[in-house]
Order: structure tokens, then sequence, then C-alpha cells
């Protein structure tokens, strides 16, 4: 086969079916390829593609926020507010909005009101509404008056005077008052629009006066209304409707002067004023001052003064001061002449003679010291006839006073005795006093040394009777009776003194018994507390504790006190307290008679006193000291421990008040169960701590 090699063997083809020749197969060749260049496949996106994808994307989102959005209808006061809402996808429709779930920045406006701007919250409900209201703007409002420069207020506080501006007043209603001097007031309420809006207000006042016409004889006068001049008469002038005072003067006149008051726009026609001749006019002093002045018999005061009297007629003054002669004089003014007195007045005196003890106090009269009297004859003193205050003075002493009016014709005489400081508030203690209860109590200040207890001769005595001198410094008040019934039953209301053998012991004015040392005791702190004293016992949880020796609250007597009180006499010391025979007189005291033996078992056969068992307080005569039935009637509680106290020594017992401890506490008396000659004996002593029905008491204290 011959080779054409003018024909390019690509451009061979194959007939369809034709098999190619071994001649005609492709001899292979090196291949080197172009540096840098490479072979890409090219991907080819469709514009259609792009944008259905995206639809597809968009509807996704859209589907997406359509479920999960919320309905929010924002209700917002004006309607017409421009509203804005930041934070996140919102989507408005006709009357609300799309909103999915989250916070938001709401931004409101309208011409007129306040930007409104603030948070709101989306919840997971399906529907929601936001009421909102935008705060309208302050208003501006332009007073006039007429007249102007009256004073304007706004809801009570002051403004200005108009013509004013009033700016930034809040919407609504507010109160307006105008006044000015001489014109009614005016109150207006006044609704401000606001929304920045400018408004007016104007009003004419009203007149609040009237007019007087004034005509005087002679003519010619000053006329001023409260002080303020108008002119002289004839004169029409304004009167304010509420009244004014009207002042007419003219030289050598009285004034004429007058309260007015004229409707307003009325014309009021005074009558013809005459006028009349002024005063003669004096100007009076004294020496000394404060002399009592008369004119013609009528009183006008007391000097200094300034008098008005009528002119061209006498007249007579007097002038009166006690201690001074009365001063008279008489003279006769011209209208308007002044006339100036000086008058000084003759002292009008009398002696006084003061003596003093001790002669050495010294002398005030009238606040000024006038010396030391130094004698015991005293000291005379010279004085105007009228009231002196003469007091006498010396350290250590109490001041006395008097008060003396001298008499010229007559010599009198002022004694005084100081007193020291302790006899002065001695001398001024009260010498009785009455308890919250009712009782009555003495003061006592023996300042005496006696002996207590009974000499082993005496017939009935007893081994606890020992002798003992005591002595007494401390003064102190002792009931005159026996607490009755009536009166504890005021501290504990359901106590009973009970009965015995049928006879009662409970009447309101017998003794009360049936009462422990203890009740007695808390009976006397209840006192004390009514009569805000500091109580004598020590009670904690209402049990007694201990004694205080220093308060001057209400207690029971000491068993010294008792003793004193009972048996002590300037003779000597009493066996029985109606003397020192036996048995007892009749009726001295309540003790075991006759009428009781049934009771008691043991009587006085030959006495009665007329009582079974205790008699009212009271019944039978006191004794010397005004004391009443410290013999008998009922025993009485002690303050003291019972003991048996010897005297240690040669000196007394000052003050006693028994022993520090003890198991049991003293009786003192006998009682209506006793009638033997030991238990009789004032000197008797018992004991015990219980409630007996022939144990009552007695209340004391000391004075400080």
């Amino acid at each position: 086969m011959t080779k054409d090699t003018g024909h390019d063997p690509g451009s061979n083809a194959n007939k369809a079916g034709d098999q190619p020749t071994h001649e005609e197969q492709i001899a292979p060749t090196d291949f080197t390829p172009i540096t840098g260049e490479a072979k890409h496949t090219s991907i080819t996106i469709s514009p259609l593609k792009v944008i259905v994808g995206l639809a597809f994307l968009v509807s996704i989102l859209v589907l997406g926020f359509l479920l999960t959005a919320k309905s929010v209808v924002v209700k917002i006061v004006p309607v017409d507010a421009e509203v804005t809402i930041e934070g996140g996808m919102t989507f408005e429709l006709a009357d609300h909005y799309l909103i999915r779930p989250g916070e938001y920045q709401l931004m409101a406006s309208a011409e007129g009101y306040q930007s409104l701007q603030q948070s709101f919250l989306v919840s997971e409900d399906d529907h929601q509404l936001l009421p909102l209201s935008l705060e309208k703007k302050p208003g501006h409002l332009q007073v006039t008056t007429t007249p102007e420069n009256a004073e304007v207020l706004v809801d009570g506080t002051l403004a200005g005077t108009s013509p004013i501006k009033l700016s930034s007043l809040s919407p609504g209603e507010h109160q307006l008052e105008i006044s000015a001097p001489r014109y009614f007031s005016h109150t207006a309420t006044v609704d401000i629009e606001g929304l920045d809006h400018n408004q007016a207000f104007h009003h004419d006042l009203k007149p609040a006066w009237g007019y007087v016409e004034l005509t005087t004889t002679p003519e010619g006068a000053d006329v001023s209304v409260n002080g303020e001049p108008r002119g002289k008469t004839p004169l029409t002038t304004e009167v304010l409707s509420g009244g004014e005072t009207i002042t007419i003067a003219l030289p050598g006149y009285k004034p004429w002067k007058k309260t007015v008051a004229v409707g307003a726009g009325d014309t009021l026609a005074e009558p013809q004023i005459n006028l009349e001749p002024a005063d003669g006019i004096i100007e009076l002093s004294s020496t000394p001052l404060g002399a009592t002045v008369t004119v013609d018999g009528e009183y006008r005061g007391t000097t200094p003064i300034t008098l008005d009297v009528a002119p061209n007629k006498q007249h007579h003054l007097s002038l009166f001061l006690n201690g001074y002669i009365t001063h008279k004089h008489s003279l006769s003014l011209t209208s308007g002449q002044t006339e100036t007195l000086a008058i000084s007045l003759t002292a009008n005196r009398g002696d006084i003679r003061v003596i003093t003890s001790p002669v050495d106090a010294s002398v005030w009269i009238d606040g000024r010291l006038r010396g030391s009297i130094g004698s015991s004859a005293g000291k005379t003193f010279s004085l105007p006839a009228r009231p002196h205050r003469i007091e006498i003075k010396k350290p250590g002493y109490a001041s006395q006073s008097r008060t003396i009016t001298p008499q010229p014709t007559l010599n009198q005489v002022v004694r005084v005795k100081l007193l020291t400081e302790r006899e002065a508030r001695w001398a001024s203690t009260p010498k009785e006093i009455t308890s919250p209860d009712n009782q009555t109590l003495k003061l006592f200040k023996p300042q005496v040394t006696f002996t207590m207890g009974a000499s082993r001769r005496e017939s009935g005595r007893r081994a606890n009777e020992v002798l003992r001198d005591v002595q007494i410094t401390r003064p102190f008040y002792l009931a005159t009776k026996e607490v009755t019934n009536s009166q504890f039953k005021q501290f504990q209301r359901q106590h009973s003194s009970r009965h015995v053998g049928g006879n009662t012991l409970d009447r309101p004015s017998q003794p009360v018994v049936n009462v422990s040392w203890e009740q007695a005791a808390r009976y006397c702190n209840w006192l004390s507390r009514k009569a805000k004293l500091t109580p004598a016992y020590k009670e904690e949880q209402g049990k007694i504790t201990g004694f205080n020796l220093t308060a001057n609250g209400y207690r029971l007597p000491t068993e010294a006190e008792w003793a004193w009180a009972a048996r002590y006499s300037a003779a000597g010391m009493k066996k029985h307290g109606w003397g020192n025979s036996f048995p007892p007189r009749n009726k001295h005291g309540n003790f075991a008679d006759i009428s009781a033996a049934k009771i008691v078992g043991r009587a006085i056969t030959t006495y009665n006193d007329g009582h079974i068992t205790s008699a009212p307080v009271g019944s039978f005569p006191p004794n010397d000291k005004g004391l009443y039935d410290l013999a008998g009637n009922v025993a009485e509680w002690i303050n003291d421990y019972y003991g048996i106290e010897f005297s240690l020594g040669m000196k007394a017992e000052k003050d006693p008040t028994g022993p520090e401890k003890g198991e049991f506490h003293m009786i003192r008396g006998a009682s209506w169960r006793h009638s033997s000659i030991t238990e009789l004996r004032l000197s008797f002593r018992d004991y015990g701590n219980d409630p007996r029905d022939d144990v009552g008491f007695r209340i004391a204290r000391y004075v400080e």
C-alpha cells in the first residue's frame, strides 16, 4: 500500500463497518505537557435554581417566624402617636404587631406630649395587650387683672403679681386666688389644657369700699383713716366696707375718733362733728413712785401718770401711799396746756422695837441688812407707816420673818426666838399624820433612857423579862389604834378573822386577827407603796426577806418603841395599864372577864368589860400618850425577832431593833383571852409567827 504523505492522517475516517488494517494503526509518540497549564472542569449554576432556593429558604424563615410570633396590641393615648419598636423582628398589621417572645424597647412620641421610652416583655401568650399613655406637656397661663399688681396665688402658693405668665402648669384644674388692697378677693378654677398651649385669664376686681362725707365745726381739721392722712374737713373719702378707724384732729381741740363701715359703692353722710376744746394735760410723778392718784375724788391710777383734765376748771389732786402723808394739790389748765408736776411725799413714820434671841442675830428690813440687835433690850427702828417685811437671820438657825405696819402713835414690839435648823424642822413636822388606809398616827420624840423588863421580885415575872437599859433617839410615828378588819380587807379582800364559840371576830371595827407576822409586814409594805414611801420590809416573790432600817415606810413598832409607849412615865415604868394593883378596875380594858369565861377557861371573875371577845378598837380610854388598847383587846405583832437580850456594860442600847436573826417574832400586850397577873403586866413578852385569834397589830413608821 502506497502512503499518501499529503493527507492529514487525522482527517481519515473509517467508514461504518470498516476495520482498520495493521498499517492504519497510529504509532505512539512521546508526550510532553505544557508547563503551568492545567486542565479544569467548569460547573455552571442555573439562576433559576438560585431563585427557587432562596425563595424556599425565605419561606422556611417566614414560616418559622409566623409559627413562633405572638400577637401584641399596642393601645396608646393619643392614638396618633408615632410608635417604634426595637430589639428584634416585628411585623405590623392593621391593629397589632407580630413579635417573637423576648424583651424589646418601645419609643413613642406625639406633638404636645412628653416622649416615651420603655422596655416591655413579650411572653409566650398568643395574644397580649400593651396599654400606654403619653403624658401631656405643661400648659401656660397669662393672668391679667384690673387693677394691676394684684397678688396671684396658684393652688394656695403665691406666684407673683399681675400681669404674670404662669408657665409649666400641669394639665387639669388649678385654683387661682387674686387679691389687691381695698378690693374684694376673687377665686376661680382654671382648667389647663397642657400640650404646651398658651391660655389667658383676665378678671376685674370689685372695689371693697364706700364713701363717707365728713364735716366739722370748726372746719379745716385733719382727717386720717387708719393712720393714713386723707385731707381736711369738709371731706369725702373712701372707707373699706369691713370698717376703718377715722381720726379727726385740730390743734386746741380733742381728737375725734370713730370706726366706720360703709357698704361697697355706698356713700354715708356722717352727722356734723362738733370738736370739743382740748383737755389740759398733767404729767405727774412722785417720790417714791407708785402713789395712788385721784382727781376730784375719782381714782385715775398710780404715779408716774399722764392725766387729761377739763380745761378752764379747778381740779383737786390727791396722792396716797402707805407710810406717807397724803398730798393734796389744786390747779386749773387752759385748753391744750401741759403741766408737769413732781411731788415728793412726806413719810409718816412709826417706831418698831425688835427683840431677838439670840441677841446677835441680824435684822433685815425690806431686804436690806440693818445690823444686829446686840442687846436683850432690843433695838428700835423708825419706819414709814406702811407694811414692812422684817427678817431675823443667824447661821445655824432657821430664819424667821414678820410683816408689820408701823403706827405713828403706837410703839410696837416684835419678839423673835430663832430655832436651830433641827428644832425648826421638828417644829414644822406634823404632830399627827393619816395613813392611806385612814389610820391616825401620832409623832413621838422620846429622847429618853428607860429600863425594859421587870425585876425578879415582881409578882408574875417571867425569865425572859430581863432588865436592860435602852435609849430611843429616833423620832417615830405610832398608830393610836390597832388595825381593823375593814382596813386590812382593803389589802386582802378575802381575809376573815373568823369567830370563837359562835362569837364573831370579823366585825369591821374589831381589830384584825388570824394574821401571821408576815401578813402584817406585807400589809405595811402595801401602805408604803400607796403613800409613795420606801417600803420598810424587803420582799421577794411575796415573801419577807429582810428589814430596811433606813426606810421611812410603814412598819410594825420595835419592842423598845412599844414598851416606851405602853409603860414609860415621868414617875417610872408602869406595871399595868391601869396602875400597879390587881385585878384591873372596871371598864379599863378588854381582858378575859366573867362574860368570856365559857370560851377561855380562865377568867377574872370580878371584872366585866362588856365584851366576850375582842372589842371595837378604841372602846376604852387611851393611855397618857393618847394610845388605845395597848394593855388589852388583842396582843400585837412586833417588828423584832424574839430573843432574850442583856445589857452588856453601863451604856444604854440606842434605838434597838432586836436580834438580827431568829425563829420567831415578838408579841407584846395582853388580849381578850388573858386574865393572869403574868399576862396582864405590860412587861409580859410572848412570841410566834403563825396566826392567832387574839393577836393583831398596829402600824408605825420613822419620820425620816
